[in-house]
């Protein structure tokens, strides 16, 4: 299932059926995310920020949004498509990418003020694109489909994985050494840049989406019904984490060893301050689906998600939780 073009289209009409976690009795603390003014009512799921004050989203309907002041404006760029926009990946100030529907791949070298499409022989409805540098990216797509570049995106090569169930996000700690997620639980490992993948076990058949790891050895990946897995040997071993939550998780970002969150279905954020044993979750002021999540520092960062929505915070490593822990792991165990 490709599930988050699904809630990007769907947005509006999927919250409604998303089981919600109700608040604990008591009083209930202030939101310090915020909501941007996006100035769109697409929704978005793709985000990419390289400090504090630049950054990127995109989403449906060919919608790119710039900011260079901290989200305080956003200014939509010419893309020169209608196509659902998934994903994207900027290096610097200057040099991104993002994909999306039937095949679409768009590079900008000035920052979005111009983007111009890849030519690309292999086409997929991409879902997840990923840079190590500026000449080394990944994009993954439906049905297996994986393309590699060696040469910042003049060419681009397809390698087939298997089994061939929709890929949803993909992540490298160097060069060499990636990792995939998709449908069904699917986990694949790479130690040859690509060249070929082996399957991870991760113990759930719960479809799998978005990576996010540290290091070389200790990753995440979100999914459905809640789901959270951690890595701390590379992915040979996944474990469950207890998100205390049964919704849909999509989007995850680490700032650091101890401190990452967890966004998804129904306004969903969680917050972990001790690297994922316990998660508590956060006042979104929201319903709707959250998907793309992104802190260039410990205190600031964004969550995007449907009908246009931009959450913004700068107080990110101190703020207020909702929930009380809920234990994943005992402590000390890997």
């Amino acid at each position: 299932m490709r599930f988050i073009v699904w809630i990007i289209l769907l947005g509006a009409s999927m919250a409604a059926c998303t089981p919600q976690v109700e608040a604990p009795s008591g009083p209930i603390l202030s939101s310090q995310w915020v909501n941007q003014e996006s100035g769109v009512t697409e929704g978005m799921g793709g985000i990419s920020f390289i400090d504090a004050k630049t950054g990127w989203v995109c989403g449906n309907k060919g919608v790119i949004l710039h900011t260079t002041d901290g989200g305080q404006h956003w200014v939509r760029q010419t893309t020169g498509t209608s196509n659902l926009l998934v994903s994207l990946f900027f290096i610097n100030a200057r040099e991104g990418w993002v994909v999306g529907d039937k095949g679409i791949i768009l590079k900008t070298t000035d920052g979005g003020q111009k983007w111009v499409p890849q030519a690309v022989i292999h086409k997929s409805d991409w879902t997840y694109i990923f840079f190590h540098d500026s000449q080394h990216g990944w994009i993954v797509g439906m049905k297996g489909v994986l393309l590699y570049t060696g040469d910042g995106g003049q060419t681009w090569h397809r390698v087939d994985i298997k089994p061939a169930v929709a890929l949803n996000s993909v992540f490298f700690a160097d060069t060499q050494k990636g990792w995939i997620s998709g449908d069904r639980g699917a986990i694949f490992y790479t130690e040859n840049g690509g060249a070929t993948w082996s399957l991870q076990p991760t113990g759930t058949g719960n479809d799998l989406q978005r990576l996010f790891f540290l290091n070389h050895h200790v990753g995440y990946v979100t999914g459905a019904l809640g789901t959270i897995l951690r890595t701390q040997d590379g992915g040979k071993t996944w474990k469950a984490l207890t998100s205390g939550v049964p919704v849909f998780l999509t989007g995850i970002f680490f700032a650091n060893d101890q401190i990452g969150w967890a966004v998804g279905a129904g306004g969903m954020i969680l917050r972990t301050a001790d690297g994922g044993i316990t998660w508590k979750q956060q006042p979104s002021g929201t319903i709707d689906f959250l998907i793309g999540i992104f802190f260039p520092n410990l205190k600031t960062g964004w969550i995007v998600g449907v009908k246009g929505t931009i959450l913004h915070t700068v107080s990110g490593d101190v703020l207020p939780n909702l929930l009380p822990e809920v234990p994943s792991t005992p402590k000390g165990t890997s």
